[in-house]
């Protein structure tokens, strides 16, 4: 996934001197070295997931791959109609029950 420069830098921050990003790919023997420079930032990706990024190529390299420093978070619309709908008929049931006892 290429991403624009700028929304690197926005994200990771400036590029520091003397590293360059070259893309490890999906190496499972790969370790990203942390650098004491590099403020740790969260990352999150579309599912919610959250990564704890310890350097600027670490997070160039989740930068790419789609996450991004903004939790997006998205809620069933429909969860606001239950709600109501059950607080509705619970006060029905309630109130015919009072008024049926008199």
């Amino acid at each position: 996934m290429n991403i624009d420069p700028l929304k690197i830098e926005e994200i990771c921050g400036v590029n520091p001197p003397g590293v360059e990003y070259v893309n490890p790919g999906n190496d499972p023997n790969f370790v990203f070295t942390p650098d004491t420079n590099f403020e740790v930032l969260p990352l999150y990706d579309v599912a919610g997931n959250t990564i704890n990024v310890n350097s600027w190529f670490e997070c160039v390299h989740y930068v790419t791959g789609g996450w991004s420093n903004t939790l997006i978070v998205e809620y069933f619309e429909g969860d606001k109609f239950v709600f109501f709908s059950a607080l509705a008929l619970s006060i029905g049931y309630l109130t015919y029950s009072f008024m049926g006892k008199k």
